[in-house]
């Protein structure tokens, strides 16, 4: 028995899905991938399942899914592939093995993709599948990336599709976007692979952040050697099932640049394709909502209703009605019958916003509707089944509250089968500029006034504000600077007081740094040209430290050095 492979929740590191390889001319590839997204309280990973392997659950030593729980066996289940088939088998087990809700004692079932197990605490989702991607051949790119073999040497690698009509010159264009940085390849038509050498993260995102806002070019990247030690395995890895978000559609008011929010986007494709549900953690005013939608867009349930529910708007007796229906009669006001919220996105998806703030008495009857897919209106005696796939967000500690007595423990494990954090704006610098101009353009044009631009020292002022109130403060920041600009432009002075005070105490302290005024990739260049300016002088001219400093490599410090004419 083959106990299965660990790796992260971005996914295994070591990946053989079996290719079958059709003619060396096309290189194309064809596959069946299965594997666990496993989730022990705040911890989730991936499990992968090769054909003809099993991965044991249970508290033995070997076990690939190991659960540290008393109401688990030794050897409790093992989960079997072969081909494409899967089966699950309890091992006769003390307490059962849990199929989407359904105990097996001794039995075997088959599971398929979105299928859930559980075992005492432990939640593993069943995912599979199809993989179809091109292999490159030996190329420049493949020769560039053996380059990197020295330890600590770190890429990504871009799959860039553009659309011809908006592009004609695709290669031209691209390669004037990304510039000498990148080793560009065209792969079909409209379809191209960039190697870009990662010294340092955020330099690589500067570089690729106006690729991603452009319209018309989709953008998905892996990392080497993360995700793959060949050119051929990460191509693979880009190649498999739908693209990535690194940008979302901005007409949906959703802006993806800064790398934690690409992973967050990225694990919420992945929980799309699945049944489970999903609290979203974080702060006020950070974007759970947007990332709730975004889940039930991408899933299968994205023909029916995305119902809202703010579970701190409204009383305990409002709120029960609101979520549950009620019956003609059931209290004093009830003249008719009511449709509860969760009868309201049947085959769709309920969110249930600031679930924290749910009342006990109602967070009882959201277990029960949660356990027996049945709801039953106020007043009424009849149970109503339903199909209802549900998300909650909540900024407040959850476990906390649950130590306190104040929420439920059995309804927070039932709706934290997969926890999904958000991070605050503060810790998104790469998503601030767009969200602003975004934000910007759209009050503009329900104001009725022509598209504003931003002067360097309102961008910078944006990018050292703290964002306390996150999104939510950008947005009403950026309607506040659009009242103000009469002239089209928007100057630190249009800002609100809360951004410019801190402004000013910046400039006081000798602190401000202004952009270059100029496109947004000159002002980028000024600021790398600036950076290894002041990395330089703070080591003594000494290249290895510098380096060292600035995140990147000797060899890429150089060739930036090159670039920008400094004295070496």
């Amino acid at each position: 028995m083959n106990s299965g492979r660990h790796s992260p929740i971005e996914g295994p590191t070591e990946f053989d899905p079996g290719t079958q390889v059709e003619g060396d001319e096309g290189r194309r590839e064809t596959g069946f991938r299965a594997y666990l997204l496993v989730t022990d309280g705040d911890a989730t990973r991936a499990v992968d399942i090769g054909d003809g392997e099993s991965v044991l659950f249970g508290r033995a030593p070997e076990a690939a899914v190991r659960i540290d729980d008393t109401r688990a066996s030794r050897r409790h289940a093992e989960l079997r592939r072969t081909g494409r088939d899967l089966l699950i088998v309890d091992l006769g087990s003390r307490n059962g093995t849990k199929v989407n809700e359904k105990r097996l004692r001794g039995e075997s079932a088959p599971v398929v993709g979105g299928d859930v197990i559980r075992v005492g605490g432990v939640e593993a989702i069943v995912a599979t599948a199809e993989i179809r991607g091109a292999r490159p051949s030996s190329s420049r790119l493949e020769r560039e990336l053996a380059r990197f073999a020295s330890p600590g040497a770190r890429a990504v690698l871009c799959r860039i599709v553009m659309d011809l009509e908006r592009y004609p010159d695709g290669l031209g264009s691209l390669t004037e976007l990304l510039g000498p940085m990148a080793v560009i390849e065209e792969r079909g038509d409209g379809e191209y692979a960039a190697l870009l050498e990662e010294g340092d993260s955020t330099v690589v995102e500067r570089v690729l952040a106006p690729l991603r806002s452009r319209p018309g070019v989709q953008l998905t990247t892996v990392r080497f050697p993360d995700q793959g030690g060949t050119a051929a395995e990460l191509w693979t890895r880009l190649s498999t099932g739908a693209p990535a978000p690194q940008v979302a559609d901005t007409r949906d008011g959703v802006v993806v640049a800064d790398p934690a929010m690409v992973q967050v986007f990225n694990l919420a494709r992945k929980l799309a394709a699945v049944q489970t549900t999903v609290l979203i953690l974080g702060e006020t005013g950070v974007g759970k909502e947007v990332i709730a939608e975004q889940i039930h867009r991408w899933s299968s349930r994205a023909q029916g209703p995305f119902v809202r529910l703010n579970c701190a708007s409204l009383p305990e007796t409002l709120l029960e009605s609101e979520l549950f229906g009620h019956e003609r009669g059931a209290f004093t006001g009830a003249d008719r019958r009511k449709i509860g919220y969760l009868e309201g996105a049947q085959g769709g998806t309920l969110f249930l916003d600031e679930i924290g703030e749910l009342p006990l008495a109602v967070q009882v009857k959201l277990l029960n509707v949660l356990e027996n897919r049945e709801v039953r209106r106020l007043g009424g005696t009849q149970e109503h089944p339903i199909d209802v796939r549900v998300l909650s967000a909540t900024h407040r500690d959850l476990q906390s509250e649950v130590a306190a007595g104040r929420f439920r423990e059995d309804l927070y494990y039932r709706l934290s089968a997969f926890t999904l954090g958000v991070p605050p704006l503060r810790e998104r610098h790469a998503d601030i500029a767009l969200l602003a101009e975004m934000f910007a353009r759209e009050s503009a044009r329900r104001a009725g006034r022509p598209s504003v631009v931003f002067e360097p020292t309102a961008i910078a002022a944006l990018l050292r504000h703290p964002w306390p109130g996150n999104v939510r403060e950008l947005k009403n920041a950026m309607e506040h600077a659009v009242v103000l600009a009469d002239g089209g432009r928007i100057g630190v002075e249009h800002l609100p007081e809360s951004v410019r005070r801190r402004e000013g105490a910046a400039i006081a302290s000798g602190a401000a740094s202004i952009p270059p005024a100029g496109t947004v990739k000159d002002k980028l260049a000024d600021l790398e040209r600036r950076s290894i300016e002041e990395a330089l002088a703070a080591e003594n001219g000494n290249q290895t430290r510098a380096a060292r400093r600035l995140g990147m490599s000797r060899r890429a410090l150089i060739y930036k050095i090159e670039k920008y004419g400094l004295r070496r």
